[in-house]
């Protein structure tokens, strides 16, 4: 049997539901089983400038994706098989995508590109082209793909259907307003290249005299076009690189050269780094880029294999080893005057590095770690602000975990301490406490994670000219003049019991357009138009998850995609105003096959008072007047998940659909953490929540079980060592030895364990010889003795996370106490099962678990006796 005969026999024993596998639905719904092959899921999504055409992508269980272009008015629709990458032209006639070539076993699948006419229904393919752009006029479709042993840039005229071909280029790119092209163009039988510049007008080419050399980082923004050259060494990682400028292109050509501003003044065994991309202050007058030390090349010779752990090393050598590659790539800030004929560097070995450089970079922010290495738990650093052209410092932080930033103009550095907002003055060298008089908290009042500074609820950012500083408190927006320090509430959410937040990325703009998101306590999400006076409108509010708003250009019109737990995503559109809203598409056809019935939030308490909610999903087919078994599926918060929907999956083991489908009540409940006792903190909100629950009658408190992966199945390991309330758990990945664990390697990263358990998801604020006590108390491998619930763990043996060793432990100890466990071992997989054959082993045996302990029903003799070992396992 192949994969895809495995997936579909998996997804029709979905619904195989209740006991012996009867069918718990009618026959004809049973014939439109096969149906599970095709689940579909809504990908990316777009409008046409215009908001006359909308596309999107379609991605199937098994099937093939497809790209969908439809005309909103008309419905008259396109759809093509496999395509991807899909782009409108911007006068919104034509639309650009890649698709598949013909399939070549030995070199791959190469790609083409499709050209679609939205007006007439056209196409045109251009093989090879694996990607393109269209200039901002809409005049020229840009491609560039592989001919022969080379590549080849084309440049396709929309309108008069003609094709200029550049062969044997390196790179390309678009002046800002696309009425220049600039290239490098491959010298034959030579890594060299020459600069040419093509006037997309008349096509008239400019060559500009600067010399035949490898180049690289072909760059061109408002402040000019910059390329690199990489000068000749005969040893490859001591090359130099000469970064040249090129301005006033079309007119009398400026030329600048950071080589010869830098004559002979470049430090010794330093050269511009290769790593650091060179970037502009916002005016255009400073070019930041990168010094860095010439890598030693050490002698031939015999080499022994052998890593030494120091007890004074900064950091541990697997640590050092993971980080090895980035730390060559550091470079020391360096600030080039191009217009001056200067430069200077700006930071040195004082420095660990920059976090920061000012809009108009006159000021960078640069941190020092080293007094405070090796870090155990948060890294403590001090923060400087330095002068670029100066070179002044000024000692703003001391020790401090804390993070600083510039606001939107650079005029000054802001950063979260005390409960509150601050911001330096940089002209003024003044300390301002922006959030003083607020009347609301602004750090999290739910934070329970084991650093001692909780975090603020965030910020939207700085109004244009830093003339405003807006933040967030639990529910609202608030305005700070920082000079005046007046204070406003934005929003009116704390009254609602509705939060607000930006939808903007960056500092906000406000416009028409200023759109925020919202969330309210029951669940339900939205979106608002933002008004200055106050009166914010609102445009989208209900028990739903929504996705990406798309605007159209200036006539408007948006795109978005809406779900909840019962119905899978549906695509709208509305007008600006958003005063009709109509579907577009729905991925819904086979949800409403299988009568799903609902979702729904449960609130519950835990020992220490604090109100926690839980999402509880109903069994497929749900009847009142019935009993259901429950799986309680565990992490930290899931709850918010309440309004999304999961499609079922034979990949995922732990898909909460799986085992809707299955005829299980699944409930995902809230923890909130204890420092130092995470383990209590999750069997006191776990136990609450699966009580309360209970109560409703229609959940059989004999047929519970727990689900968890990670830090969830570390939860799930723990609680049956404190109650003997569930039928069955099953833990995959779990930490269940927490004195072993906090002393061992997170390979994912090479980090010790001990910044985890100290500073992370761990949250045990002192080592273990400290508090002993608690580390033993929440391990599940010393509370086994108390172990009543059958276990099944899987792991795979090359977990880089939770070491599979982990499972081993607590496995080995309910051998020895003969309580029922078993423990699954893939080979060679890691934190998440990653072979398809392996998922689908993982799933069906999971499921076959819970439905003989929770079900009753007839177990596979693994269960029972297990597999003996054999060479061909």
């Amino acid at each position: 049997m192949n994969i895809r005969q495995l997936v579909i026999v998996f997804l029709m024993g979905l619904c195989l539901l209740g006991k012996g596998g009867e069918l718990c639905a009618t026959e004809k719904e049973d014939r439109n089983y096969h149906e599970f092959e095709i689940w579909h899921k809504l990908l990316e999504y777009d409008l046409s400038p215009d908001g006359e055409w909308g596309m999107w992508r379609i991605q199937y269980a098994m099937g093939i994706d497809s790209l969908h272009i439809c005309h909103l008015r008309s419905g008259k629709e396109y759809k093509y098989a496999s395509a991807s990458m899909a782009v409108f032209a911007a006068n919104s006639r034509w639309i650009a995508f890649s698709m598949p070539g013909n399939h070549d076993v030995s070199a791959g699948v190469a790609y083409q590109t499709c050209l679609l006419d939205l007006g007439s229904g056209t196409e045109k393919i251009f093989k090879g082209a694996e990607s393109f752009s269209f200039t901002k006029d809409s005049h020229y479709l840009v491609l560039k793909g592989r001919a022969e042993k080379a590549m080849e840039l084309n440049l396709y005229h929309l309108e008069k259907k003609f094709i200029k071909t550049i062969a044997n280029i390196n790179s390309y790119v678009l002046d800002p307003t696309h009425q220049y092209l600039a290239y490098l163009c491959r010298s034959a039988g030579s890594d060299e290249s020459h600069l040419e510049i093509i006037n997309l007008s008349d096509f008239c080419t400019i060559f500009p005299e600067i010399e035949q050399a490898t180049y690289e980082n072909l760059k061109w923004d408002t402040w000019g076009l910059t390329l690199v050259r990489v000068c000749a060494d005969s040893i490859p990682a001591h090359r130099n690189r000469d970064i040249k400028v090129l301005r006033n292109i079309g007119g009398k050509l400026r030329h600048y050269s950071l080589s010869e501003d830098m004559k002979n003044n470049l430090p010794e065994n330093m050269k511009v780094s290769e790593f650091y991309t060179p970037r502009w202050s916002a005016d255009g007058k400073v070019l930041f880029f990168g010094l860095t030390s010439k890598a030693q090349i050490k002698s031939a010779g015999p080499k022994v294999a052998v890593d030494i752990w120091h007890w004074r090393d900064g950091e541990v050598q697997s640590r050092q080893k993971d980080r090895y590659y980035e730390n060559r790539m550091k470079a020391f800030l360096c600030a080039w005057w191009p217009e001056e004929k200067r430069w200077k560097q700006v930071i040195d070995t004082t420095f660990s590095g920059v976090a920061a450089i000012a809009p108009n970079g006159d000021y960078v922010l640069a941190v020092d770690d080293k007094p405070y290495r090796p870090h155990y738990r948060e890294a403590h650093r001090d923060w400087y602000l330095v002068h670029t052209v100066t070179g002044q410092r000024i000692l703003l932080l001391e020790n401090t975990i804390l993070s600083l930033s510039f606001s939107r103009e650079g005029k000054y550095v802001y950063y979260f301490k005390d409960k509150n907002w601050w911001a330096y003055h940089i002209a003024r060298g003044k300390l301002i406490n922006l959030t003083d008089q607020l009347p609301e908290e602004l750090s999290d009042a739910y934070y329970d994670g084991p650093i001692d500074i909780a975090p603020s609820f965030g910020v939207a950012g700085w109004l244009t000219g830093d003339k405003e500083f807006w933040c967030y408190d639990e529910y609202d927006i608030w305005s700070i003049d920082p000079v005046t320090l007046k204070t406003k509430r934005l929003t009116q959410g704390r009254e609602q019991g509705i939060v607000f937040r930006s939808m903007q990325r960056g500092n906000p703009t406000i416009d028409k357009e200023f759109l925020l998101r919202v969330k309210g306590r029951d669940g339900q999400t939205g979106v608002f138009r933002y008004d200055p006076k106050g009166q914010h409108q609102q445009l989208l509010y209900g028990p739903y998850s929504y996705s990406r708003l798309v605007k159209a250009g200036a006539k408007g019109g948006y795109l978005f995609a809406r779900e909840d737990n019962i119905t899978s995503s549906e695509l709208f559109y509305t007008d600006k105003e958003f005063r009709v809203v109509r579907s577009v598409v729905s991925t819904q056809r086979q949800s409403d096959s299988l009568r799903f019935r609902k979702s729904e939030l449960i609130h519950y308490r835990n020992s220490r008072g604090q109100e926690l909610q839980g999402a509880l999903y109903y069994p497929v087919n749900y009847q009142e007047g019935q009993q259901y078994p429950m799986i309680v599926h565990l992490y930290e918060l899931l709850s918010h998940r309440l309004n999304v929907f999961t499609h079922p999956s034979a990949r995922e083991t732990y898909n909460m659909m799986n085992f809707v489908l299955q005829g299980y009540f699944v409930f995902q409940p809230d923890i909130r953490y204890e420092i130092n006792h995470p383990g209590e903190s999750a069997a006191d909100c776990v136990i609450a929540a699966v009580q309360e629950v209970l109560k409703r009658g229609d959940i059989d408190s004999m047929r519970l079980g727990l689900l968890g992966h990670s830090w969830g199945a570390y939860q799930t390991a723990y609680i049956i060592s404190q109650t003997p309330m569930f039928a069955a758990a099953v833990a995959g990945a779990p930490l269940t030895n927490m004195v072993s664990m906090y002393n061992s390697i997170y390979w994912e990263n090479g980090r010790s364990n001990q910044e985890m358990f100290e500073t992370g998801q761990a949250r045990f604020r002192l080592p273990w010889w400290e508090i002993g006590e608690e580390y033993v108390k929440n391990s599940p491998i010393f509370q086994a003795q108390s172990i009543q619930t059958p276990l099944l763990m899987s792991f795979g043996t090359d977990d880089r996370a939770v070491d599979w060793r982990q499972g081993l432990e607590l496995y080995i100890t309910m051998r020895r106490l003969g309580k029922p466990c078993i423990l699954l071992a893939y080979k060679g997989e890691g934190h998440t099962i990653g072979l398809l054959e392996n998922m689908l082993d993982q799933t069906s045996r999971v499921m076959d678990y819970f439905n003989y302990y929770l079900k009753g029903e007839r177990p596979k003799s693994w269960i029972l006796e297990g597999k003996k070992y054999s060479l061909e396992n």
